[in-house]
C-alpha cells in the first residue's frame, strides 16, 4: 500500500512540474519565433534559446510520462543524465540595441527559471526514495544551467 501512495504522491509532485515546464516552453517558443522575425539572429542569444527550448521539450515530455506511469524511476533518472550546454562559454552578453531589445523578456525567463530551479531543488531534498531524490537533484541542476545561461546573456555573469 505504501508504494502505492508514493507513486501516486510522486505523479502528483511531477504533474505540478509541468506547469512550470509549460510556461517556459511557451517563453521559449515567443523568443525564439521574435528572434527570427526581426532578421537579426545572434547566434549567441539563439543558441541559447534553442537549447533552453529543447531542454525545456524533454523535461515536459520526461515529466509527463513520470507523470502517467510510463516512465519508471530508474528509466527517470537515466533519460536526464548528461544534459550540460556545451556552447556555455561561447555565450556573450547582449548589448546596445540587443539588450534593450530582449533585457526584459529574458530577465522575465530568468525569474522563471529560478523559481522553477527552486521549486526542484526543494523537491530534492524533500525526496526520500533515492531514484526521485536524484531526479530533483538533476532536474534542479539543469535549471540552475538555464538560471546561469540567461544570467550570462543578460550580463550578470
Amino acid at each position: 500500500m505504501r508504494g502505492i501512495i508514493s507513486r501516486w504522491m510522486l505523479r502528483r509532485v511531477l504533474s505540478s512540474g509541468l506547469a512550470f515546464e509549460a510556461q517556459a516552453i511557451d517563453a521559449y517558443r515567443g523568443l525564439r519565433e521574435r528572434l527570427l522575425k526581426s532578421g537579426s539572429c545572434d547566434e549567441s542569444l539563439e543558441g541559447s534559446l534553442c537549447h533552453l527550448l529543447e531542454e525545456e521539450e524533454a523535461h515536459h515530455r520526461i515529466l509527463s510520462g513520470a507523470a502517467a506511469g510510463r516512465v519508471s524511476l530508474e528509466d527517470l533518472e537515466r533519460l536526464l543524465q548528461g544534459h550540460v550546454y556545451p556552447g556555455f562559454e561561447a555565450i556573450r552578453a547582449l548589448s546596445g540595441e540587443e539588450a534593450a531589445r530582449w533585457s526584459a523578456d529574458l530577465t522575465a525567463a530568468l525569474e522563471q527559471e529560478e523559481k522553477t530551479w527552486i521549486f526542484y531543488g526543494n523537491l530534492q531534498r524533500m525526496s526520500k526514495i533515492p531514484a526521485v531524490k536524484k531526479a530533483f537533484e538533476v532536474l534542479a541542476a539543469m535549471e540552475k544551467e538555464h538560471v546561469n545561461i540567461l544570467r550570462r546573456l543578460l550580463g550578470m555573469g
